[in-house]
């Protein structure tokens, strides 16, 4: 089964990069998906969970008012949400829906956040979906719902955010740094920033061949990988993101 996978997955990577025709925003996206599990699937990694997160500022919000008119809204288009009261501190406001399906292994998180800015309120609205397990049959399917849902939110426009997180039971002693730079070698990809720590690691680079990207140190960057040595029997967790890492690791 992990063979089939992998096999599949190497065969539709190469039909998105060999040819060298572009490729639509969500099709860039799932083929970013695909890759990252590839690297970790064929580096032995178990790949315990992945996620998907999008965030795209609403619009200028003149009072409270405007907030609650927008998050009625929202309540329509997110549908089987259950809403928490909004919060406010510091003079942020902030509304959270979110949506589990412990079948597929599925948890829907949508945030609204509004905070003063040039006298008015700023609005931002952020969904995140994370999926437990990586399941052959199922992950092109979550990638459609994430798809469907995203775009009762947001515009086309709003930038993807793609996270995997794998683990694995070290055998014999193995230096992170050496690890993290053999994942990054597997993506082709040009080092841009690291930190090299004993128990962790984190490289940052520039992969030619995906979208997107962001500037750090007037360079650009699309991908963050992070080791982590956990300390129980030399396991070691390895955390993919794009164009950077949106998780805690």
């Amino acid at each position: 089964m992990m063979k089939l996978l992998i096999g599949l997955l190497s065969i539709m990577l190469l039909g998105s990069f060999s040819t060298g025709t572009s490729v639509s925003f969500e099709d860039d996206t799932e083929v970013k998906a695909a890759e990252m599990a590839n690297v970790l699937l064929t580096h032995d990694y178990t790949i315990d969970r992945w996620s998907f997160y999008t965030r795209e500022k609403v619009r200028f919000m003149p009072d409270s008012l405007g907030y609650k008119s927008i998050t009625s809204t929202l309540s329509e288009r997110a549908q089987g949400f259950k809403w928490g009261a909004p919060t406010k501190s510091d003079e942020k406001l902030k509304l959270i829906g979110t949506k589990v399906d412990a079948e597929k292994g599925t948890k829907e998180t949508v945030t609204l956040i509004s905070y003063p800015e040039n006298n008015r309120m700023s609005t931002y609205l952020i969904y995140h979906m994370e999926i437990s397990g990586f399941h052959q049959e199922e992950w092109r399917t979550t990638y459609e719902r994430f798809k469907a849902q995203m775009t009762q939110l947001v515009t086309e426009e709003a930038p993807v955010f793609t996270c995997f997180q794998g683990s694995k039971n070290a055998t014999m002693d193995i230096v992170l740094y050496n690890e993290a730079d053999k994942l990054l070698g597997a993506f082709s990809a040009s080092k841009v920033e690291e930190v090299n720590e004993e128990t962790f690691v984190s490289l940052s680079a520039y992969h030619k061949e995906w979208e997107a990207d962001l500037v750090t140190n007037n360079q650009r960057m699309n991908i963050q990988i992070a080791l982590r040595n956990t300390g129980i029997g030399g396991g070691i967790t390895a955390t993919i993101g794009t164009p950077i890492i949106t998780t805690e690791y």
